[in-house]
């Protein structure tokens, strides 16, 4: 493996950029939402200007060389308004493009419906494709969404099932993954790149395990493009005599020019979606 650098390519609105003093990009499997910190150079002070509310994000990097083999795309909009981060830089906060679970609407009655049709239903209106949908196929007789969003809508839904059948949905959660939205206990598909390895003399470069299973353990690499969260991932630490594949609950991308290049996963403990 060759790694000579690495390529970045963001857009913000009407922004092109090849450089970012920092980027932040963190996904939690117990949350909605993934989000992106971007620090974007701004000298002369008129950037700042051009950056509003909902404008597309887009966020792409990669190794040069032949690095990993594997490129990490993400897309969102702009939350809020732009701050400044320093003399010489604005910060934007975006969020993905998952937030259409929190602001599309659902106003419906479903009779004599399977869940597992309902939900799948439920998350098509977000415009989003659906990937996998895996829960319980009961018949529910009668349900009403008032003006929810998708994602209380799916909620309600789970409610609805534990009451009704007395099942357990505590450790499913909702995420957008490469092939669409999610609802599920499983995981996120490996990649073109098969399951990321990181490894002692190779990617590795903190690992903190925990032994309460109700915290979660840490392991941080050197940049490691195409992890998120709900993916598997195999870490060998020499020292440590680790050699298993986990289930990443948060992943953390940071590339900054202060603070260096990593991935931070952390995983064990599966609080589901809450």
């Amino acid at each position: 493996m060759s790694i000579e650098g690495i390529s970045l390519r963001v857009t913000v609105g009407g922004l092109e950029l090849c450089r970012a003093p920092r980027i932040r990009l963190t996904y939690r499997r117990r949350t909605i939402l993934s989000t992106c910190e971007i620090d974007i150079p701004d000298p002369e002070g008129t950037v700042i200007e051009r950056i509003a509310k909902e404008q597309p994000v887009d966020v792409r990097f990669w190794y040069r060389g032949d690095g990993l083999g594997v490129r990490h795309h993400w897309q969102g909009t702009v939350e809020g308004k732009a701050q400044r981060s320093g003399p010489d830089s604005v910060r934007v906060q975006a969020v993905g493009l998952e937030k259409k679970l929190l602001t599309t609407r659902v106003t419906e009655a479903m009779h004599g419906e399977p869940a597992h049709v309902v939900a799948k239903r439920l998350l098509a209106k977000t415009g989003l494709p659906v990937a996998t949908v895996n829960v319980p196929d009961d018949v529910l007789p009668h349900i009403v969404f008032s003006d929810a969003a998708v994602a209380v809508a799916v909620k309600q839904l789970a409610w609805s099932l534990e009451r009704s059948f007395g099942y357990d949905l505590s450790r499913r959660a909702v995420w957008l993954g490469e092939a669409g939205l999610y609802w599920s206990d499983g995981d996120e598909p490996p990649g073109a790149g098969g399951v990321p390895r990181i490894a002692s003399g190779e990617m590795l470069l903190r690992h903190s395990p925990n032994t309460d299973v109700s915290h979660l353990s840490e392991v941080v690499s050197i940049l490691y493009p195409g992890i998120r969260d709900s993916q598997h991932v195999h870490i060998k630490d020499a020292r440590r005599g680790t050699d298993e594949t986990v289930r990443a609950e948060e992943v953390v991308h940071l590339i900054s020019e202060t603070a260096g290049n990593t991935t931070t996963i952390r995983y064990g403990a599966d609080y589901g979606w809450g």
